[in-house]
């Protein structure tokens, strides 16, 4: 497999480090499995989480997969659909993928429909011990606000991009950095149903491991606009995933997520459960936040993999 010139990884890793400034811990759309495992898959986002956590883990490994999903978020009714596909099978130089997540939310008078779409590429470098992935990705968002204040409303397309890096040792460990929004969305003062900024600019961390049944990740994201343009807010996660009979995956995770809502920190609690065949996997995941129960999330997703 080639390697890609030197120039090419300097920017992305200059673009990494000029743009360490924040993340929300769950994007609406994200598949079921990352919820499961509390979102700590940057280091792990395999597949379609590729294009909402990591864009350089499209890379990670061969698949060519479409995700289908619904999803709801309690504290905002906040309703979501979404579909993704990932291919990385085709081309093995060169991983692409694409996803549209559409949202409709309605809290305290705003109601907020977002439309989502992404796209991404990546590549990988491999020798015997290391594999060195990387890749972008480009998002396009229209956000439509209808409220009795004039300064929420609104309806207007506004771009971003991302871009990620992932190093495996061995097949066994692996460290994943992701820049996310870092190009500074028109839209971002405006506040959505759940009282956030609208894609705020976002950098996470993720350490994995990857050991026959057992995928573990603990990551980190890190906010700095939700609360204020130099306040840095940390959000911690970590999640653990085990596959049984080569079919069955069960999940569980935590997240204190410290910018899910402005009002408190939530402390979420995550379980999922999978079934993955040749063909096609079925997922689901929950969470809900153990010091405010009536702030709980699902995720479903059906996905489909091809020869």
């Amino acid at each position: 497999m080639r390697f890609a010139p030197v120039s090419g990884i300097s920017v992305i890793v200059v673009a990494l480090v000029l743009a360490t400034a924040p993340a929300t811990a769950r994007e609406n759309g994200a598949p079921a499995r990352a919820l499961g495992m509390g979102d700590a898959v940057r280091a792990m986002g395999m597949g379609t989480s590729g294009l909402y956590f990591n864009p350089a883990g499209m890379a990670q490994t061969m698949s060519y997969a479409i995700d289908l999903g619904y999803g709801y978020k309690a504290w905002t009714t906040g309703h979501n659909g979404h579909i993704s596909f990932v291919d990385s099978k085709t081309n093995p130089d060169l991983a692409g993928g694409a996803g549209y997540t559409y949202t409709n939310a309605n809290r305290d008078g705003i109601k907020t429909q977002l439309h989502d779409l992404r796209f991404a590429v990546a590549s990988q470098y491999r020798s015997r011990n290391i594999q060195l992935c990387y890749g972008g990705g480009f998002r396009y968002m229209k956000v439509q606000q209808d409220a009795t204040s004039s300064a929420y409303r609104q309806s207007r397309w506004a771009p971003s991009m991302d871009l990620g890096l992932l190093v495996g040792f061995n097949d066994l460990f692996f460290i994943g950095v992701a820049a996310q929004n870092i190009i500074k969305m028109p839209v971002l003062k405006a506040r959505n149903a759940t009282g956030l900024p609208v894609a705020p600019r976002s950098v996470g961390v993720g350490l994995g491991i990857q050991y026959s049944i057992l995928h573990w990740g603990v990551d980190v994201d890190i906010d700095l606009q939700s609360k204020g343009s130099n306040t840095a807010t940390v959000s911690p996660m970590t999640g653990l995933e085990l596959t049984l009979a080569q079919m069955i995956a069960v999940r569980a995770g935590f997240t204190w997520d410290r910018v899910g809502t402005l009002a408190h920190d939530q402390k979420r609690v995550t379980v999922g459960l999978g079934y993955v065949s040749k063909y096609v996997g079925i997922d689901v995941g929950y969470g809900i936040d153990v010091t405010h129960a009536t702030e709980w999330l699902i995720e479903s997703s059906v996905r489909v993999f091809l020869p």
